[in-house]
């Protein structure tokens, strides 16, 4: 404004003085008539004519210079309104600014390396060429955009390196219409990339309270015609220039390095190839690009080239070299090998989309002096960008270090808001030179330990992920009204149905999709590993809630005790009377549970569940103790006292007891009086009976002591000696109730709590193969979780994974690691291990964060699409899955797990155990008399 003012101050003193001088030539003229001076008539009369022909002239351009001056204040007040709008606008819409962070996964594992086709860093930068060149229309994406961009430069955008927090970001900033075109775009190129959106609250603070900030802007040292260096000609990725400074950075301290691009016309390739011509010929003067004069008054060129060539001519300003002795034709010049090489390379240049562009530096420091080395450092890393015959980046360090109080403000303004220009050169750099300038990189030639990696993949959902139909509706009370109401319940943000459970979440490029697994979908188990603290306990908690919700048969198996009570605390007031909570540190009132319990009256069915239960109460005491104590011998004894108490359907007989037929010969002959099963007869009165002494002696008291711990233990004696079980399982399944086993090691101890939770995973899987006795249209979906299941699954379970499904039961299991359900079995015959049970039969698979070991095995699971890198960098309460569904198991996502508590009645939960407890509990009193007439009757033998 100053500027304008100052022109028209000198317009007008310039007008007055010419119209005075003018007014005294006049005068002088009417004066010396009147004097009386001799001169001849003919002289008179020439001076007069010639006069006024002068006069004419004087007058005419001095009217001609006024226009012309008037004509270049209006254009210039002209100019500055229209750029001062341009700007308003710009600064209006930087409201709708969104922050893009672009994050790749490092993909340094051996399986990347094997599918990666190997290429130099210069095809990879060269990829962000492609980039470049398809944003070069972004100005043109519609009639809106095209407008926007003639009248205003809208198409603009921001690349940006970030350095917060010790680690370095890449930015793509832009207007919210351009966000799906930039991303695609991105995507296309770097497949795996993760396209973060980033609330504006999240972004860099530079402008901190206690911080100093010290700027730079860089530019083409020389016209822009000529380019910089580009990734065709570096020896090394120029990024790693800018890192290794962002590296010796404060973790304090904050950075920007920001490249602004807006596309401009074809027009100025056409210029640039003619100035390539021009060169060729060696007539083209390389001027100096990087002045204090062309910062300020840059804007006015439009105005001032037209006047230099009318004085100077069109010749004068590109120079003139013509061949000697030659006044017309091409010029000639010999140029030597890097001077040619270098008209190549701005030939190149010239063909290419273009972008006017702004470079800022910004550096921010609770240390003034570490400001200002930072920056400086940053400039100086730039110089990677010199090509000694064409052009380098140049920085106006001495005006940006001596007026600090203009520049930063000015810089940081623009920075802000994402301003081509704004006091600062505008250089224009081609598609090449862009990506150059700012790329994304790769792990293989950005070793940098501050560049902040993807740790996992992000994959996208498959393409038959099916929705449930069936809401889960609750009652809600109107605050305002009173009245009740019918809504949609929803978790974590999102909407859950009856027939089908939601998992958790997926994001992908910016968009979130619920993950539902549907109903008939689930049949085929569930398989869960991770470390602890991962989100797998908080995992099966959200599933089991809504199940029960939905109104389902649950069962939960803890051996923690944390997610039972967080179960607990979500069931609904409406299924209070389902709830059956089993919890053996509840001494006061113990539930029975007998592993020997027999329900069934039809003979078959009866034979067939007592030989069941035999067998897998052997099993249960081969897991706990082994093969090796107890082993072939012991095993036989204790299948047969198993068998032999069971057959007394009157007072039937606990696992306590079958010690006891072999040390009490009265109780031995009691219970052996009515058996009908002869292959057990014949133990007892063959086998057993010609058992020497000696044998016995030494056989009994070690079989014995392997019941000590439970007999001994009044906890544990007390529930697994009671001849009925407090609840019937199979009730439990068909009636659809809620049945939660709190197994806390830390009040029980691991072996009780290992003991209880193998009788339960027993008896459930018995309970459901009864189911054999009705339609299987009848059988209720019923759903077992069971958290560290390695505790509770003996060699026999494969047989519930691959047979429980058809009697409608689930199963949900979760553990640690890999090494916990053991090895594959080695030779042809072997009995599968419990890992092979697992995966051979799980139709869904899900890992949290595991271990390397645990990584290298499911590497093969989601081959070829992760790797061990991707396995093991996966974030807490995040998940790989592959899911199943129709029977067939999907490619593997990620997911991320839901977190709300949302319905939660803390209040309900407490009344819902004492409810449990003493419904299905007995006072110790009478189960301790009971108890100890049993142990009384042994003593006295």
């Amino acid at each position: 404004m100053r500027y304008l003012i100052s022109i028209l101050a000198l317009f007008f003193v310039m007008q007055n003085q010419v119209s005075a001088a003018l007014g005294r030539g006049l005068q002088q003229q009417a004066g010396g008539g009147s004097s009386g001076t001799a001169v001849s008539a003919s002289d008179a009369g020439s001076e007069g004519f010639f006069g006024n022909i002068a006069s004419f002239f004087s007058f005419f351009f001095l009217h001609a210079l006024s226009i012309a001056i008037w004509a270049f204040i209006i254009l210039t007040c002209t100019f500055i309104v229209y750029k001062s709008i341009r700007l308003a606008f710009e600064l209006f819409y930087s409201k709708n600014l969104r922050y893009l962070k672009i994050t790749l996964p490092k993909a340094d594992s051996k399986l990347d390396k094997e599918r990666e086709t190997k290429k130099d860093f210069k095809e990879k930068i060269g990829m962000m060429s492609m980039f470049y060149k398809a944003i070069h229309k972004l100005s043109e994406a519609g009639l809106r955009d095209t407008l926007l961009n003639f009248l205003f430069g809208h198409s603009k955008i921001a690349l940006e390196l970030v350095y917060e927090h010790g680690e370095v970001s890449f930015y793509i900033v832009t207007y919210e219409n351009y966000v799906n075109l930039i991303s695609q775009h991105i995507t296309s190129i770097y497949n795996d990339a993760e396209i973060q959106l980033v609330p504006k609250e999240d972004y860099i603070t530079l402008k901190t309270k206690g911080y100093s900030m010290r700027v730079a802007s860089l530019g083409k040292e020389h016209d822009d015609v000529y380019p910089i260096k580009t990734f065709k000609y570096l020896e090394d990725d120029p990024i790693n220039n800018f890192t290794n400074v962002f590296g010796g950075l404060a973790r304090e301290d904050k950075a920007v390095y920001q490249v602004v691009i807006k596309p401009i016309s074809s027009k100025w390739n056409k210029k640039a190839l003619k100035a390539a011509g021009l060169v060729a010929k060696g007539k083209y003067k390389k001027g100096r690009n990087f002045t204090l004069l062309s910062i300020i008054f840059r804007p006015f060129t439009w105005l001032w080239n037209p006047l230099m060539a009318l004085v100077e001519g069109p010749e004068d300003m590109v120079g003139s070299n013509n061949a000697p002795g030659a006044s017309e034709g091409d010029a000639y010049k010999i140029f030597n090998q890097a001077e040619t090489e270098a008209q190549k390379i701005m030939g190149e240049a010239a063909a290419q989309p273009s972008f006017e562009t702004s470079i800022r530096i910004i550096v921010a420091s609770p240390n003034k002096r570490s400001a200002e080395n930072g920056v400086h450092a940053i400039v100086a890393a730039a110089s990677i960008f010199t090509d000694e015959y064409n052009n380098a980046l140049d920085n106006p360090q001495l005006y940006e270090d001596s007026l600090p109080w203009i520049f930063t403000p000015c810089r940081y303004f623009a920075f802000r808001h994402k301003l081509v220009g704004f006091f600062q050169n505008i250089s224009v750099f081609s598609a090449d030179e862009a990506s150059t300038l700012f790329h994304m990189p790769d792990i293989n030639y950005n070793k940098s330990p501050i560049i902040n990696w993807l740790e996992y993949k992000k994959l996208p959902l498959p393409h038959n992920i099916k929705s449930p139909m069936d809401p889960t509706m609750l009652e809600e009370k109107d605050p305002v009204t009173g009245e009740t109401k019918l809504v949609h319940r929803h978790l974590g943000g999102f909407p859950v149905y009856k027939d089908g459970v939601l998992l958790g979440w997926n994001e992908y490029r910016n968009k979130k999709t619920p993950i539902y697994f549907n109903r008939k979908d689930r049949g085929r188990h569930h398989y869960i590993i991770g470390k602890s603290g991962g989100g797998k306990s908080v995992f099966i908690g959200y599933m089991a809630r809504q199940d029960v919700w939905n109104g389902d048969g649950v069962c939960v198996i803890d051996p923690h005790g944390d997610l039972v009570e967080d179960v607990l605390e979500f069931i609904p007031k409406e299924r209070a009377k389902d709830v059956v909570v089993f919890d053996p540190s509840d001494t006061d009132r113990p539930m029975g549970l007998n592993m020997l319990d027999i329900i069934a009256t039809d003979p078959d069915i009866r034979k067939r569940e007592m030989d069941r239960a035999a067998m897998d109460a052997t099993e249960i005491f081969i897991k706990i103790f082994g093969d090796e104590i107890f082993g072939p011998r012991i095993q036989h004894y204790f299948r047969n006292g198993c068998l032999t108490l069971m057959e007394d359907e009157e007072d039937g007989g606990t696992l306590i007891d079958v010690p006891r037929l072999f040390v009490d010969e009265a109780f031995m002959k009691y219970k052996t009086r009515n058996l009908k099963n002869p292959v057990v007869k014949s133990f007892w009165e063959h086998e057993y009976a010609n058992t020497g002494d000696r044998e016995k002696q030494e056989m009994i008291p070690y079989f014995s002591a392997k019941f000590g711990p439970f007999i001994t233990n009044s906890t544990i004696r007390n529930i697994i000696g009671q001849p009925k079980s407090a609840f019937n399982l199979r009730e439990v399944m068909d009636n659809k109730k809620i049945l939660l086993v709190n197994l806390s090691k830390g009040k029980i101890g691991a072996l009780n709590a290992q003991l209880l939770g193998l009788i339960f995973v027993s008896k459930i899987n018995m309970a459901a193969m009864s189911r054999a006795d009705i339609p299987e249209a009848e059988r209720k979906d019923f759903y077992m979780y069971v958290d560290e299941f390695q505790n509770f699954a003996t060699e026999t379970f494969g047989e519930i994974l691959s047979e429980a499904r058809k009697y409608r039961l689930a199963l949900i299991m979760a553990h640690q690691f890999i090494a916990q359900i053991g090895g594959s079995g080695a030779k042809k015959g072997d009995k599968p291990s419990i890992k092979d049970a697992v995966f051979g039969n799980a139709g869904t698979i899900q890992s949290f964060k595991v271990g390397a070991d645990d990584a290298e095995y499911m590497e093969k699971e989601y081959a070829p699409l992760l790797s061990q890198q991707d396995i093991i960098g996966i974030a807490n309460y995040t998940a790989y899955i592959k899911l199943n569904i129709d029977n067939s198991t999907t490619r593997p996502f990620d997911m991320k797990t839901i977190w709300d508590n949302g319905y939660q009645n803390k209040k309900a939960a407490a009344i819902l155990k004492e409810y449990s407890r003493k419904k299905y509990g007995r006072k110790k009193k009478y189960v301790d008399i009971e108890i100890e007439a049993r142990l009384g009757i042994m003593n006295d033998s």
